[in-house]
């Protein structure tokens, strides 16, 4: 039997399937923000905030907000005090596998009190200090993992900017090495407006 599926229509429905995988950053930007507006930053202060997402661990998120604030100090955002500061950033990482819903989910995790935040950060090539990726207890990989970066209006306390990235610690930067915090730090961060 012959398909009736036309070929135009079935390159159209590939395509369609492969703009639904995963995307690797995704962004979700208050249309009101003006980086003209804010000149400081500090890291959020709560201590009892972290990003809970099912089948998805937390570790602990220093080195990369370090990566973050030097990001945003660059971008002529002076750092201060948290009770001085314009804007709160918050950085989460989390690892053990891809949200399982796929698609956009910038803005959905939900904050929880909670302590612990796993294994410690830093290290070249990956979340928790790279090396070979081993598998899960929850079924998935710790090579691949999520970086969340939360920057919040300090009066309002609203969210203003957020963006994710979803890695994999095993995947090579330009240089044919692993990508380190700072480099993927810095990717996820481009779109992030300088001061004027």
């Amino acid at each position: 039997m012959r398909s009736t599926t036309p070929w135009p229509l079935t390159i159209l429905l590939a395509v369609a399937a492969l703009g639904c995988s995963h995307p690797k950053f995704t962004y979700d930007v208050d249309p009101a923000f003006r980086s003209g507006s804010y000149a400081t930053m500090a890291p959020d202060p709560r201590k009892d905030r972290i990003l809970i997402r099912e089948g998805m661990r937390p570790l602990n998120p220093a080195a990369h907000l370090q990566a973050v604030q030097a990001e945003l100090a660059d971008r002529k955002y002076q750092p201060v005090p948290p009770a001085e500061a314009d804007l709160w950033v918050a950085v989460y990482v989390l690892t053990g596998g891809r949200p399982e819903a796929g698609g956009s989910h910038a803005g959905k995790g939900s904050h929880r009190s909670g302590g612990g935040e796993g294994h410690r950060g830093g290290g070249r090539g990956g979340p928790d200090g790279g090396g070979e990726a081993a598998p899960d207890r929850e079924g998935g990989s710790r090579g691949t993992f999520a970086v969340i970066v939360q920057i919040q209006d300090r009066r309002s306390g609203l969210t203003v900017w957020q963006g994710e990235a979803n890695l994999d610690h095993r995947e090579q930067g330009p240089d044919g090495r692993p990508l380190s915090i700072e480099a993927a730090v810095h990717q996820l961060l481009r779109p992030f407006p300088a001061r004027p």
